[in-house]
């Protein structure tokens, strides 16, 4: 497995990890090592408009008040 060296990480930043780290019983180590396979893992896409207008339409009967009084009967 290869190493990574980052400097230059200003002294509050560490110590934020290291308190989130703790709070999950984590050493730093393997909580940046969590971190940068889930940041590794996650795929980002730039919502398109054609993305905005499928929603717009799948969801467009959400401020009917019958629809939303039906969906909590």
């Amino acid at each position: 497995m290869t190493d990574i060296l980052i400097r230059e990480v200003p002294p509050e930043v560490v110590a934020a990890v290291d308190a989130r780290a703790r709070r999950l019983g984590l050493s730093r180590t393997e909580y940046l090592r969590r971190q940068l396979i889930q940041d590794a893992a996650s795929q980002s896409q730039a919502v398109t408009m054609d993305d905005l207008d499928w929603f717009a339409d799948t969801f467009a009967d959400l401020d009917d008040p019958d629809v939303m009084a039906r969906a909590w009967e």
